[in-house]
């Protein structure tokens, strides 16, 4: 892609490799998270889009006013500049355009700390939420008549007061000042009403070939749950001709969204998924989470209420970790399609079809079994431990004596203590001594739990059995996609135990293409 602002601008990191090799990355990018789970399926290659340059019908962007300079974009690579990409290629034409506009009204506005701006596939609207230091509209009410006229096409204004830490490029609880309160927008024969700062995706036309492959994996199912449902995205789609539809969702705003859409057969529950109390079978289970993928519990959860699921991720190493829980309690994937909503970026979405088969709680290792995590131990090999691997907070030392184990640290670990523990007596004494001495465990230690969760993906504790009795079991896949993201290097990942030059290996031994029993997959 011809980009005049590359490659100062980090936004689309593949801009410079030809739209085959950005594909064949992405796919590579799915089968090495899906390869550190020995039993999950090679995934598909990835789907293209059918528009490689502008596709974005919504952008996010900080800005920076100084007297009558405004600059509208992403930060540079320091973290401290604000770029003007004004003819950024990968939006689309009319927000493109847009953009324009609300920068030259932007002169000498210093309030202006960011903007939210969205323009509808369908109607060709434009929705606009403005982050400001205040709160409010800089230039008060003829500020905001000044946007409107500067901006024909919006048809709604809100604003929002900017994040004082500057963590978030955006503000919270955005509030309608001028105009409609949502924005109308369309997926095929599907109609959805978006409040300020609701998430959608941003090209609806490749949104449309993501729900067909949605659509064809619930199948014939006539009751559906969709958990973290959003605005009803995937609910409102599925639910002509079905029973019943039930669609959950935390933002009030995005479950008020799609009650107001919703036919008769469809329910809107406003309630966190975690949180959420379900009795009742359904023929399938849809889960579309954030990046971060879903709780542990929530999966074992929605793996007890149906023989079927659909699960939609933007994550590839959350999703493969997701997938290895649910096998834990039987949902096995039956396919997996990934499809590329984002070119120019490392990012891509995946569908993965399940449906339920036997479990995979064990599974033989040299000497021995190993086990699932997800059911209440630590993963690896089964027995009394001998040997264990824990990521601790903080500076634990070289070396340490605890109750019934010594431990050493065999790498420092985003500023924190990979160690390994060699055992003469019971793990949660060890545990807890260092716990007692300012060093929980990663994942377990409330107070970073999210933390570990929205940075690694991890959400269990950090701590592997590597050897018991005489089985020995490499680093489990969901504790070498932690340590990845956590700036590990591969040296150190293969230090801990993972397999394969830094791939972790969980699960019974597949089968190659050609039919014969072994645990070797094609690694891209």
């Amino acid at each position: 892609m011809e980009c005049p602002h590359r490659p100062a601008c980090p936004g689309c990191p593949l801009a410079e490799a030809p739209y085959a090799d950005q594909l064949a990355q992405k796919t590579a990018r799915v089968r090495r998270a899906f390869a550190a789970y020995a039993h999950l399926p090679e995934p598909a290659e990835v789907l293209p889009s059918a528009h490689e340059v502008g596709y974005r019908h919504r952008l996010k962007l900080p800005v920076h006013v100084d007297g009558n300079d405004v600059a509208i974009g992403l930060y540079d690579a320091s973290g401290t500049r604000v770029l003007d990409t004004p003819d950024c290629p990968v939006l689309e034409p009319g927000l493109r355009v847009a953009l324009d506009q609300v920068r030259a009204w932007a002169h000498g506005r210093r309030d202006l700390h960011s903007v939210d701006l969205r323009r509808s596939h369908d109607s060709g609207g434009l929705q606009i939420v403005l982050a400001t230091r205040d709160g409010e509209v800089p230039g008060g009410r003829k500020g905001l008549q000044a946007l409107t006229a500067a901006v024909p096409g919006l048809r709604s204004v809100a604003v929002s007061r900017a994040d004082p830490e500057g963590k978030r490029v955006m503000g919270t609880s955005p509030r309608v000042v001028w105009g409609e309160p949502v924005l109308e927008e369309a997926v095929g024969d599907t109609r959805y009403r978006l409040h300020p700062g609701a998430f959608f995706q941003v090209d609806p036309r490749q949104a449309e070939r993501l729900h067909t492959l949605v659509r064809t994996a619930v199948g014939e199912a006539r009751t559906i749950l969709d958990l973290y449902s959003g605005v009803g995205a995937y609910a409102l789609m599925l639910a002509p001709g079905r029973q019943r539809v039930v669609a959950v969702e935390e933002v009030p705003q995005a479950a008020q969204a799609a009650r107001e859409l919703a036919p008769r057969n469809m329910q809107v529950i406003t309630s966190r998924v975690e949180d959420l109390v379900v009795n009742e079978p359904f023929d399938v289970v849809v889960l579309n989470p954030a990046r971060r993928g879903a709780d542990p519990a929530v999966l074992a959860r929605a793996a007890s209420l149906a023989r079927h699921m659909v699960y939609v991720s933007c994550g590839p190493e959350t999703l493969a970790r997701d997938l290895d829980c649910l096998a834990a309690h039987g949902m096995r994937p039956t396919s997996v399609q990934p499809i590329d909503l984002f070119p120019q970026t490392p990012e891509v979405e995946t569908v993965v079809a399940l449906t339920r088969g036997p479990s995979v709680r064990e599974w033989a290792v040299p000497g021995g079994r190993a086990r699932t995590p997800w059911l209440g131990e630590p993963s690896g090999a089964v027995g009394r431990p001998d040997r264990v691997l824990a990521l601790v907070l903080g500076e634990a030392g070289q070396a340490g004596e605890l109750p019934g184990a010594r431990f050493r640290t065999i790498a420092r670990v985003a500023s924190h203590s990979l160690i390994r523990m060699d055992l003469g007596g019971p793990l949660v004494p060890a545990l807890a001594a260092l716990s007692r001495n300012g060093h929980p465990v990663a994942g377990r230690d409330p107070r970073t739990a999210r933390f570990f969760a929205e940075k690694a993906g991890l959400v269990r504790p950090f701590v592997h059995v590597e050897r018991a009795g005489g089985a020995a079991a490499p680093l489990h896949g969901d504790l070498v996609a932690a340590l990845t993201a956590l700036g590990a290097s591969p040296t150190v990942v293969a230090r801990a135990g993972a397999t394969e030059g830094g791939s972790g290996s969980s699960g019974p031994p597949t089968r190659s293409r050609s039919g014969r029993p072994g645990g070797s997959r094609r690694r891209s």
